[in-house]
This record gives structure tokens, C-alpha cells and sequence, in this order.
């Protein structure tokens, strides 16, 4: 039978391949189709690399998701948005709605007896407050009573303002429809969020745990215009109720705490509306809580959630504490930042016998100089 090539029955003859040592490089590539560069390592080493590969860049993946905080989104300043909802906003007193629970008349933490003087070289923020929630004093002070601006801190004052006007309990599950102008306007102003849209239709309670659990700019004006009708009527409902609270030295100028010349506040009175605030039902409610489903209807009609976790507070994933001192346990907290502000936090902690603490620090260089000084704070003056 013939030994011709192309022939089904064709038989190479066979050869002996030549000692590998006698072969160069450029040979023994030179009858392969694949690229040169695959042979400068074995197929184990190969795989070895491909998986380190894969790890690094899942573990690059997750470090931007946690940094960023989900699905955040941060935008630049512009205009107020116009007024499109009507509505009534009063500045409730104790009783006269379902939440409105909170106490009344002067709210104002008074000094200690004995209060520590918080050394400057000894946290990085410029300001501080640590209230005792057990005796209703400040304990600890850093400028406590100078002039700050509190940045989305802010939104402590809205929840409790919201909270307080909700007209009965049925309105929770009441869904908003996020309007153009709303979101126009918070995209242009620099202001976090869980990246809510215009269209979108999300209820009032998940807008609560948007506003405390990621600062979404969004939602603290489409509150504000369900509570008051426009955003300018709920913050006269902010300024009413910082003066029925005894707090001289507060005045807001919107429901977000963007930067606004006239908009501030001081450590010591920010401690007292996170006081007030964590001793009112619902407020404290949405504030202890951790991680939160939000259900919403996308512009296509179609449903899904926003998933919402603190990052202060535990990690996305696992949901594992984070940030922790040793005298207590933080619970909750509100952070703050914008360019004048720089950044600032207030945080609710509790000691192991129950004591609650309300410790402020205000225009610090990063929020990890933030925790850093909590934890400083809360482990130098505070009781286990």
C-alpha cells in the first residue's frame, strides 16, 4: 500500500525526536502554531498564574464595591429643584401624629459637673462632643460649643422632622414617584445616594432608611416635599423645631446639609438632636438597623431592591462589625462631609450595662481620622 500523503491509510514514519539540549528555542517553536510566549513556563505553572490572576482581580472588584458603598453615586452643585408636590407641613409637637414621640421643650445637653477637656493632639478631627445619654450631660468637649458646619449630619434633623409629621402609620408604605426635578438637582449638587431615578417609585419608609443608612440626597427632598410640599417649608419645620429644642445656635438652610454660608450648627447641639433623635421609636429604629431590603418599581415598571447596608457599621458581605472601641458598641451613626465641613460624624454607642453615648467630631482630614477619633473618645471617657 502506498505512503502517500492525503491517503486515509497514510502511515508517518516514524522518527526519533532529536535530545532537547541539542535544540534551540527558535526550533522548537518554529513548528508550532500556538504563541512563543505560552512555553516560557510549564501548563502547572501556567494555571498557577491564570488563578492568581483571577483572585487579584475579584479581590480588586469587592475593594472598589466596598470603598464605594454599593451603588452609590456623587454629583456636582447646581440650583434648588422647583416646588412641584403641595401639602401642609406643621412643626409637630409631642402627640400630634403617630411618631411624633420625642421629648418636649428644651432639649439642650447641659455641661457636666466634671467634664474632660479632649486634648487637640490627642484626635484629628478640630472639634468633639461626648454625651453620657444616662445623665443627659456632655462629659467630654473639644470647642464643643464653636460654630460648625454639620454637612449631611444634617440628616438626623430631617429624620426626626419627617418622623415626627408622618400624618398616621399606613403612610409608610406609601410609594413616591423620584421626580425629575428632584433628581436634576441632586445629581448636579454633589450628593451621595443608593442611585435612585427619576421615574423610579420607592416607599416612604425605604426613603427613611436610604436618607440615615446611605445618606441619599434624594430622598431626604422628596421627604421633605412629601412632609412640607416644597423643600424651603420643611426647612422652616427644621429651624422651628431646633428652636422649640433649645438649640440657639443651629440654623439649616436645606433638608441635605449641602454647603450653605448660613447653614450650621455646633458639636454639643448636634449631639443633643442625635440624642433626641435615638430616644424616639421609629427614628431609632431606622438608625440601629444595619442592613435593609428597599423594594422599588423601575421606570419600566419592572420591581427590584436596593439592597442597603451601613458601611460605618458592618461590612456589605457578611455583615461582620466593623469600627469598633472597646468601651462600647457603636450602633449607629451619620457621617458628613463637604469641602468647608470637611468630614464629620456623629455615632450612638452603648456600654455593656446599658449606658447610651452620643459622641461628634467635626472637621477631621479623612472619616478613617473620624473613626479613629470615636474610638479614641469613646475608650478615654466613656464606661464599659
Amino acid at each position: 500500500m502506498s505512503n502517500i500523503p492525503g491517503n486515509d491509510t497514510y502511515t508517518p514514519a516514524k522518527t526519533e525526536a532529536p535530545d532537547r539540549p541539542s535544540r534551540s528555542v527558535d526550533k522548537v517553536l518554529a513548528g508550532w502554531p500556538m504563541e512563543p510566549f505560552q512555553y516560557l513556563f510549564d501548563r502547572r505553572t501556567r494555571r498557577y498564574m491564570i488563578i492568581i490572576a483571577i483572585i487579584l482581580a475579584l479581590t480588586l472588584i469587592l475593594t472598589t464595591v466596598l470603598l464605594v458603598g454599593g451603588r452609590n453615586i456623587y454629583f456636582n452643585f447646581s440650583s434648588k429643584p422647583q416646588v412641584e408636590n403641595g401639602g401642609d407641613g406643621v412643626a409637630s409637637a409631642i402627640g400630634d401624629f403617630p411618631y411624633a414621640d420625642g421629648a418636649s421643650g428644651n432639649v439642650m445637653l447641659p455641661w457636666a459637673d466634671k467634664v474632660g477637656i479632649i486634648p487637640a493632639d490627642s484626635i484629628y478631627s478640630s472639634y468633639a462632643a461626648l454625651a453620657d445619654l444616662s445623665t443627659g450631660e456632655i462629659i467630654a468637649s473639644r470647642k464643643a460649643d464653636e460654630t460648625i458646619y454639620p454637612a449631611s449630619m444634617t440628616k438626623v434633623m430631617t429624620l426626626i422632622v419627617v418622623v415626627e409629621n408622618l400624618p398616621d402609620e399606613e403612610c409608610l408604605k406609601e410609594e413616591i414617584t423620584i421626580s425629575q426635578a428632584v433628581y436634576d438637582a441632586m445629581k448636579a449638587a454633589g450628593s451621595s445616594g443608593i442611585g435612585l431615578e427619576a421615574g423610579e417609585k420607592i416607599t416612604v419608609e425605604s426613603l427613611l432608611y436610604a436618607l440615615m443608612l446611605k445618606s441619599d440626597g434624594i430622598a431626604a427632598c422628596e421627604l421633605a416635599r412629601y412632609v412640607a410640599g416644597s423643600e424651603e417649608d420643611f426647612v422652616e419645620l427644621m429651624n422651628q423645631k431646633a428652636e422649640k429644642m433649645g438649640l440657639n445656635n443651629t440654623h439649616f438652610e436645606n433638608p441635605t446639609g449641602l454647603h450653605h454660608p448660613d447653614h450650621k450648627s455646633t458639636s454639643r447641639e448636634i449631639a443633643s438632636i442625635m440624642a433626641y433623635a435615638v430616644n424616639m421609636k421609629l427614628c431609632r429604629k431606622v438608625m440601629l438597623t444595619q442592613s435593609y431590603t428597599a423594594p422599588c418599581v423601575g421606570v419600566d415598571g419592572k420591581k427590584f431592591n436596593y439592597n442597603l447596608y451601613h458601611n460605618l457599621i458592618v461590612t456589605q458581605f457578611d455583615h461582620i462589625p466593623v469600627n469598633q472601641p472597646n468601651a462600647v458598641k457603636v450602633a449607629a451613626g451619620k457621617t458628613g462631609f463637604t469641602d468647608e465641613s470637611l468630614y464629620c460624624l456623629v455615632t450612638y454607642a452603648e456600654s455593656a450595662d446599658g449606658h447610651g453615648y452620643v459622641c461628634v467630631t467635626a472637621k477631621g482630614d479623612s472619616y478613617n481620622a473620624c473613626i479613629a477619633d470615636y474610638i479614641t473618645i469613646y475608650n478615654t471617657y466613656a464606661k464599659p
